[in-house]
């Protein structure tokens, strides 16, 4: 799971969509941490989505912030299906 594609990216599925599938938020960050994160959920046993963070998630002060755009990602997890 180290194949995290950085940049500015659409979101596959809305946020309601991923819990209305059994996805639960976990996590949001950047390299370093994020994977780590992947990693520690994966030795876990869970199934890993990720997403890139919206403009709307941070706060007005922020609201330019391009960079962390393209760098944080949103981490859901739920149980590995068999």
């Amino acid at each position: 799971m180290n194949n995290v594609t950085f940049g500015l990216t659409p979101r596959a599925k809305s946020e309601a969509e991923l819990i209305a599938d059994g996805w639960t938020r976990r996590f949001v960050g950047g390299p370093p941490r994020l994977n780590e994160m992947l990693q520690m959920y994966k030795e876990l046993g869970f199934e890993i989505w990720l997403e890139p963070q919206t403009p709307d998630e941070f706060s007005e002060d922020c609201a330019d912030c391009t960079l962390a755009l393209m760098l944080f990602r949103v981490i859901y997890t739920r149980p590995l299906q068999q």
